[in-house]
């Protein structure tokens, strides 16, 4: 019995993630959470001015921004 040798892995490119009104939201909102975060804002201050919880904020503050587009994505 003959052993087939295994094709090397193809390469493929980065996932680009389609312009989707999630992707889009995702990106703004931690644009503008991290604009206040430079600026010295609280967690407390941005969550109030954004409209959005504080766990939100803090994950937001704490998560890449790629781990964040492949949530929104999935």
């Amino acid at each position: 019995m003959t052993e087939v040798p295994e094709p090397p892995p193809m390469l493929l490119p980065p996932l680009e993630l389609p312009r989707t009104q999630i992707i889009e939201r995702t990106r703004h909102r931690y644009e503008d959470i991290h604009g206040l975060l430079e600026k010295r804002w609280t967690i407390s201050a941005i969550a109030r001015r954004l409209n959005l919880d504080r766990k939100t904020v803090r994950r937001f503050r704490d998560t890449a921004l790629d781990e964040l587009l492949a949530s929104a994505h999935e």
